[in-house]
C-alpha cells in the first residue's frame, strides 16, 4: 500500500463512513438527501481539462465528455456511484474525463434517478431506454463504478447489443452475508446496516435474486466483463464469487490488495495504475475488435 492509499484510508476511518447507524438516524438523513439529491441533479458538471456537454432524457440530464479528438462512433456510458441514494461526485467526473482523454470517446453521464424519488424497476427502465438512445449512434460500452457498476452490468445482462463492461466495485449481491460480515472491520467506506436499508427501499417489490438487483446472477455467455474490487471491502467476496461462477473466461476480477472501495478514483499511485488500464481496456475493446 503507498503512502497516499494509507493517508486515505485514515481519513475514512475518521470520517465514521462505515459505523453502523440506526433505522431511524438512516431514515431521517434520507429525508433531508432528497433535497440535497434535487440540488446535486442539476449542478453543472466541472471541466475536467475535456468539453462538456449537456442534455435532458426523458426528464434525466445527462452530461457528455467530449475530447478534443473523437476517433470512433463508439460512446461510454458511465454510470455514478451513489449508493443508489446520493449525487454525483467530482471525482466521478474527472474519471469520465479521464476516460474521455485517454481512448478518444464521448462518455455520455447520466444523473439517474435515485432514492428516494425512484427505486430499481423505473431507474432501470430509463437507462435502458437511454441506452436504446445511444445505440442509434453507435456502439455502447458500459463503465461504472459502485452502485452504478451494479446497473451496468445489469444492462449488459440484458443487451445483446452491449459485449464488453467495466464495472469498479460493484454491488454485485444486493443479499449480503457471513463473508461480507466478517469484512466490516477492514472496510472504512461502507456499512453492511446501511447497505441493507438501502436494500429493501431500493428493491421495492423485486425479488433480491433478480438480475437488475444482483447482476452475479445475470448471463454473461459471449461477453467480457472486467471487475476492480479493493481486497479490503464488503462487496469483494461476492466479486470473488461472480469470477467463480463464470469460469468460462468472460469474466475478469482485478483485486487490489490493500485497496478500499473505489480506489481506481482514488488520488493514489494504485489508482492511477487502475485507470491506465481501464483505459487501456476500452481502447482495445473499441479500436482492436473493430466496432468502431
Amino acid at each position: 500500500m503507498s503512502i497516499s492509499a494509507w493517508i486515505l484510508e485514515r481519513l475514512f476511518t475518521l470520517s465514521g463512513a462505515s459505523k453502523p447507524t440506526s433505522p431511524k438516524r438512516f431514515y431521517k438523513a434520507l429525508r433531508k438527501n432528497a433535497i440535497v439529491y434535487k440540488r446535486g441533479e442539476g449542478r453543472k458538471a466541472c471541466l475536467c481539462g475535456v468539453k462538456v456537454e449537456s442534455g435532458v432524457y426523458c426528464g434525466m440530464r445527462y452530461y457528455v465528455f467530449v475530447p478534443k479528438q473523437v476517433d470512433a462512433t463508439t460512446s461510454v456510458l458511465y454510470l455514478h456511484g451513489s449508493g443508489y441514494i446520493h449525487s454525483h461526485r467530482a471525482v466521478q467526473e474527472r474519471m469520465a474525463a479521464t476516460i474521455a482523454k485517454n481512448t478518444h470517446l464521448k462518455v455520455y453521464f447520466p444523473i439517474y434517478p435515485k432514492l428516494p424519488v425512484s427505486t430499481a424497476l423505473p431507474c432501470h427502465a430509463v437507462l435502458n431506454n437511454f441506452c436504446t438512445f445511444l445505440l442509434k449512434k453507435g456502439g455502447v460500452l458500459p463503465v461504472g463504478d459502485s452502485s452504478g457498476a451494479s446497473l451496468c452490468l445489469a444492462l449488459t445482462a440484458e443487451r445483446r447489443e452491449l459485449t464488453t463492461a467495466v464495472a469498479i466495485s460493484p454491488w454485485l449481491d444486493l443479499r449480503l452475508g457471513a463473508e461480507e460480515e466478517e469484512m466490516r472491520l477492514k472496510d472504512k467506506m461502507l456499512c453492511p446496516d446501511r447497505l441493507r436499508y438501502v436494500a429493501r427501499l431500493w428493491a421495492y417489490d423485486l425479488p433480491y435474486e433478480d438480475v437488475r438487483l444482483s447482476p452475479i446472477n445475470g448471463d454473461y455467455s459471449g461477453k467480457k466483463v472486467w471487475v476492480f474490487v479493493g481486497s479490503k471491502e464488503i462487496l469483494c467476496p461476492a466479486a470473488r464469487r461472480f469470477s467463480e461462477r463464470n469460469r468460462a473466461g468472460n469474466v475478469e476480477v482485478i483485486v487490489g490488495e490493500g485497496m478500499q472501495h473505489v480506489y481506481p478514483l482514488m488520488p493514489t499511485p494504485e489508482g492511477k495504475q487502475a485507470r491506465s488500464r481501464i483505459c487501456d481496456i476500452i481502447s482495445e475493446a473499441v479500436y482492436k475488435r473493430g466496432s468502431r
